[in-house]
């Protein structure tokens, strides 16, 4: 990984924030399965808590730096904020307090979030923009993925579930180095940057959004103001991620809860999906440049409505542990590769579609129903699993994966 130059330097303190990131989103459901005694229910809790909290703090952070006309102590808000939250997840004693922990943590840590991506644009010709945005995205997922493979390691030589603990004991001291970092080397942008000019693009890597909500730059929601094909666009997506998210809610608490597996193979098995989301990622514009927007990304959504059901044959199926294990990270590895395919196609055909004087408040409606479809999604799943297990949870998955899909096919647009 190369040294990013001059102005772009900063980009490295958001390095260590992304490393704790790539450690706490994974820990939180083998946290709550493992040392509170929680289960599916209690997680979904969690994560629609921890979604809603950022979307308000995405929202409230993002208007107040608008109207301080500052930056930098935004950034700086967030990374201690995140540090401070993380040493009191530490110390978590039941399923209440860490839902609670994660609202400030959601809130209050999302402060350096919608100041970065209007931070690359203050700082940066219109030109070059999009290598921006891209070298640090890039950046984003190397924090990710070094942040689960020091967990791989860290779980398997420290195997007892107590030690846990100290995973988020860690994450606070890497959110302390971005705080340094950010002192050093995060500058206090004089351009000032309008919302509305932020083209529509995507600045996740990875799915967080099954997670929680990682980006809202535009705060305009117009539906009703929208061209038809832009509404089957954005309706369609909004079902499908809530399709996902009744997935993927529940696939970290199917590993630790019903399948018992070690916190290093549960690490390793995110580590697939991580590495092979961020690989994908290299490619999947220019194949959806080359095959079409629409099909790539209906063609992704497709195999994933395969793949959901297909994870319970597995599981019935293969009685060898080993095996088993291989074949869970063969499919998150390849539902994480699907993903960018999905993100990329479905964003640049809503870029696309919309008119350039309407950009801004077409990608507000877009980032918003991705947060939105993950709490509804998130809620639901936790009331499926709760009275019917994972396995119908599974399917109903696809089921509204295939509706979402269907809204989605109506726009006529090739």
């Amino acid at each position: 990984m190369s040294e990013p130059p001059g102005r772009d330097r900063w980009f490295m303190s958001y390095f260590p924030m992304n490393a704790s990131a790539g450690i706490t989103s994974p820990l939180a459901p083998l946290f709550i399965t493992e040392l509170l005694a929680g289960g599916a229910f209690e997680y979904s809790i969690y994560v629609i808590v921890a979604s809603l909290a950022t979307i308000l703090g995405l929202v409230v952070w993002g208007s107040l730096s608008d109207r301080l006309g500052k930056r930098k102590m935004f950034v700086y808000i967030g990374f201690i904020s995140l540090a401070i939250t993380s040493l009191l997840f530490s110390i978590s004693f039941n399923i209440e307090y860490f839902v609670i922990i994660s609202f400030l943590s959601g809130f209050f840590g999302s402060a350096a979030t919608p100041v970065s991506s209007i931070l690359i644009m203050e700082l940066a010709e219109r030109k070059d923009w999009s290598v921006k945005i891209s070298k640090f995205s890039q950046y984003n997922s190397y924090g990710n993925i070094a942040g689960v493979l020091f967990s791989v390691l860290f779980t398997g030589a420290f195997p007892k579930v107590s030690m846990l603990r100290y995973l988020y004991v860690i994450s606070a001291a890497f959110y302390l180095v971005s705080v340094l970092l950010g002192y050093l080397y995060v500058p206090e942008s004089k351009k000032r940057i309008n919302r509305d000019e932020v083209p529509l693009r995507t600045f996740r890597v990875f799915e967080r959004v099954r997670y929680l909500p990682s980006q809202l730059i535009h705060f305009n929601f117009h539906f009703r103001e929208l061209d038809k094909d832009l509404k089957f666009i954005i309706l369609g997506f909004l079902v499908m991620m809530t399709g996902f998210q009744l997935f993927f809610v529940e696939f970290p608490i199917m590993l630790t809860h019903n399948l018992g597996v070690s916190s290093s193979v549960y690490f390793i098995i995110y580590l697939g999906n991580y590495l092979f989301g961020a690989i994908t990622f290299g490619f999947s514009g220019q194949t959806a440049q080359k095959y079409g927007n629409k099909k790539v990304s209906t063609m992704a959504v497709i195999a994933r409505i395969i793949i959901f059901p297909s994870t319970i044959a597995l599981v019935a199926l293969v009685a060898s542990r080993p095996l088993l294990f291989v074949g869970l990270l063969l499919i998150y590895s390849f539902l994480g590769a699907l993903w960018a395919f999905i993100s990329v196609g479905t964003g640049t055909l809503v870029s696309n579609l919309s008119k350039p004087e309407e950009r801004g408040r077409v990608s507000g409606t877009y980032n918003a129903v991705q947060s939105f479809g993950a709490v509804i999604g998130s809620a639901l799943t936790g009331l499926i699993v709760l009275r019917f297990g994972f396995y119908v949870d599974y399917v109903v998955a696809s089921i509204v994966v295939i509706a979402g899909l269907t809204i989605f096919l109506r726009e006529r647009t090739k």
